[in-house]
């Protein structure tokens, strides 16, 4: 057989529950994500450096910190995890050797990331996904319970690394911690020269910036943190899904007990570590040594307790509007993870509408219900013309050397 043959999953071939998920987790995804667009970068850590928090930024801060920080990027990543061993294994089914082709697949994606951090955002996380994809799928034939136990291991050593840069920075002589905390506690006239640059700056000085956010992130904390994390939490997703349980195969108990559980102890070890980051006032030592810790370690029950959660409601067939939705946006994910920025960018940064730094927390929190629901709403209506979104046909397109059908074909529905 010649790659022309191999052709990407047909729509009765998907996992709804799948689709549903991934949608959510996308979704959530701008919750934080959005932040990091409209204000300044250290404010996402220690939003005092923006002045004191007003009562409903404070609410909004809580929010997305305790109930969103990390948690929808580990959905994501359990996800793609499963999508990995599912790619993998229909092709194989097929006759076609699966890891050719997903070898083939990271390495597009690996582009498109390259292309969408340096030429749009520099939170992207397709590099991240596109490597630890190509590690992850060297571990898959490893018994289940080897992979849980690697993923603990692997998901604990960022809080060792978290740990060493707060001590580090603690027996640092005052003037090199100064400069070691300047990222987190910028002075003002750093922080109005980055607002300026969004607000005014050519399209060039932002790209300048950015690339050198890159080599932060796509070295430094991948090393610390993406690495591990992210390997050892697709691993988890190939667990849960050969058990069935992404797939919606467990009863409703399960999924209820899954909920309670993973939500009740996430968001207390999360709470936990809020209000001790608020009561240091955002120092850096303890936000790096202790504070940070508490939701890092407790996103990854929040993140099992969400997916009990929707699932459950899927199960229960209610609130079928939302999960259409979702499932709507999920298909789609590539293609509105990369409008997400697209459509951030256009609204914060100078060479579109220039409004950087201008709303407050409560604000940005209209701009995501708006885009919310421009993705539900489009992603639904795209679907009911379109197989997939244009950015998924281009990445098959890519994968397999052969065009996807695009239109809707009523005999693969």
């Amino acid at each position: 057989m010649t790659s022309l043959s191999a052709k990407p999953t047909l729509r009765n071939e998907r996992i709804q529950s799948l689709d549903i998920l991934r949608g959510f987790a996308l979704l959530g995804i701008l919750l934080i994500n959005i932040q990091l667009f409209g204000l300044p970068n250290a404010s996402f850590s220690n939003p005092s450096v923006m002045g004191e928090l007003s009562a409903s930024d404070y609410i909004f801060y809580y929010f997305v910190n305790v109930f969103g920080e990390l948690k929808f990027m580990t959905i994501f990543s359990i996800l793609f995890g499963a999508g990995i061993l599912l790619f993998i294994n229909r092709l194989n089914d097929k006759g076609f050797d699966g890891s050719k082709f997903h070898i083939r697949r990271m390495m597009w994606l690996l582009l498109f990331g390259m292309l969408h951090a340096y030429l749009i955002w520099f939170g992207d996380i397709l590099v991240a996904y596109a490597i630890v994809g190509l590690i992850a799928v060297l571990l898959r034939k490893l018994k289940d319970s080897w992979k849980i136990i690697l993923c603990a291991l692997l998901y604990l050593i960022p809080m060792g690394f978290f740990y060493l840069v707060g001590s580090s920075i603690e027996s640092m002589s005052p003037e090199m911690a100064k400069e070691a905390m300047a990222d987190f506690s910028p002075a003002p006239n750093l922080l109005a020269a980055e607002i300026d640059l969004y607000r005014i700056g050519s399209w060039f000085d932002i790209f300048v910036k950015r690339a050198q956010l890159n080599m932060n992130y796509q070295v430094g904390s991948f090393f610390m943190l993406s690495l591990w994390r992210t390997t050892g939490v697709m691993l988890l997703g190939m667990v849960l899904l050969n058990n069935g349980v992404l797939a919606a195969k467990k009863s409703k108990l399960f999924y209820l007990l899954m909920a309670i559980l993973g939500i009740g102890i996430g968001t207390f070890f999360a709470n936990e570590g809020f209000h001790r980051i608020v009561e240091t006032k955002w120092e850096v030592i303890h936000f790096f040594k202790y504070g940070y810790q508490f939701n890092y370690f407790g996103s990854l029950f929040s993140s099992l307790g969400y997916i009990g959660l929707i699932i459950l409601i899927y199960q229960l067939k209610i609130l079928r509007f939302l999960t259409k939705g979702f499932e709507a946006v999920g298909r789609m994910a590539f293609t509105n993870y990369l409008c997400q920025s697209i459509i951030c960018s256009i609204i914060f940064y100078s060479y579109g509408f220039g409004m950087f730094a201008r709303y407050s927390r409560i604000e940005l929190l209209i701009w995501v219900l708006l885009i919310w629901t421009f993705q539900l709403i489009s992603s639904i209506i795209w679907l009911k013309y379109y197989k997939m979104g244009p950015f998924e046909w281009l990445w098959r397109y890519l994968t397999y050397k052969a065009k996807p059908q695009l239109l809707m074909n009523v005999k693969h529905q």
